[in-house]
């Protein structure tokens, strides 16, 4: 596999922030407001009020309840507003369920990046991003960008990555995905650390392990052509383990300031990444950094 040929110039016209209002939305502000002012975007803040906000509430209260709720609403999107002055944006409050709300927005703006924060958590043994984080990787036809409970702002208030970590279990998605570490390396001059995880599943082809470890090697050399206009030699990584903790290991080693993988368009959750919903959400939730997943 070699993206060289097929890398998209990465270009985001059109960037959507979806927010929750809370304070896991914070960083992801702070990310979608540098992104599009570094491309010149126009920037789309969102938050859709849903039914489900007043599920419980007796019949007798909904309307203040509701009242209340459209009042804080209001006051909130009105201080992003202000936070985003400089920048060009709309704030837009909606009503709805949340993905026919996006899903509208996706078209109506020609969205081309998604902004998410997203509550991480472990519960029941498998990490959950939230029904919204992950309905919207499974569905938005364009690249999303999460940020974790552990992840903060820029630092700066422009757009810069010095360390990117592209993981790959070589699916198919990978190719898109390579492509937009590969540009955001050219254009930022940052290092590139290629990683594929090998699992216990892997010792039990019929291939002997070495000569598999180096196959994998030279599949992730491939990646990279001679043409691609690094600044930094690439580094190629080939780790044995648990795929999310290798992942997430190697991006504190390597002080990854983004993580980018592949994402498969599917409407089952559980294989919503080439790299397995499992490994994807836990790294979701508990990187660091923005993670950037790109469908095919």
């Amino acid at each position: 596999m070699n993206v060289t040929a097929t890398r998209p110039r990465l270009a985001f016209r059109n960037v959507l922030l979806t927010t929750d209002l809370s304070a896991a939305s914070e960083a992801a502000l702070g990310w979608a407001r540098v992104i599009a002012g570094h491309y010149g975007a126009e920037l789309y803040v969102t938050h859709v009020i849903s039914p489900s906000e007043t599920a419980l509430v007796p019949p007798e209260y909904w309307g203040a309840t509701q009242e209340a709720i459209e009042e804080a609403a209001v006051r909130d999107m009105e201080g992003i507003d202000a936070t985003l002055r400089g920048v060009r944006h709309k704030v837009l409050l909606q009503h709805g369920t949340f993905w026919e709300a996006v899903s509208a927005d996706l078209r109506e703006f020609r969205i081309d990046l998604v902004v998410m924060g997203t509550h991480g958590r472990e519960g029941l043994g498998r990490f959950v991003l939230g029904s919204v984080t992950e309905e919207a990787l499974r569905r938005a036809p364009c690249p999303v960008l999460t940020l974790g409970p552990r992840a903060t702002a820029p630092e700066k208030g422009d757009l810069q990555f010095t360390r990117i970590l592209f993981a790959t279990h070589f699916g198919p998605e990978s190719i898109a995905a390579a492509a937009y570490a590969l540009s955001f390396a050219e254009e930022f001059g940052a290092k590139l650390t290629l990683l594929h995880v090998m699992g216990e599943e892997d010792f039990d082809l019929p291939a002997d392990p070495q000569v598999q470890l180096r196959s994998r090697t030279e599949r992730l050399h491939h990646i990279v052509s001679a043409e691609a206009e690094l600044v930094q030699t690439p580094s190629y990584r080939v780790e044995f383990g648990n795929a999310a903790e290798e992942i997430l290991r190697v991006a504190e080693e390597e002080k990854a300031d983004l993580i980018v993988i592949g994402a498969k368009p599917t409407a089952h959750v559980d294989a919503a990444t080439h790299l397995g919903s499992a490994v994807a959400h836990r790294v979701m939730a508990s990187a660091k950094c923005p993670v950037l997943a790109v469908r095919g």
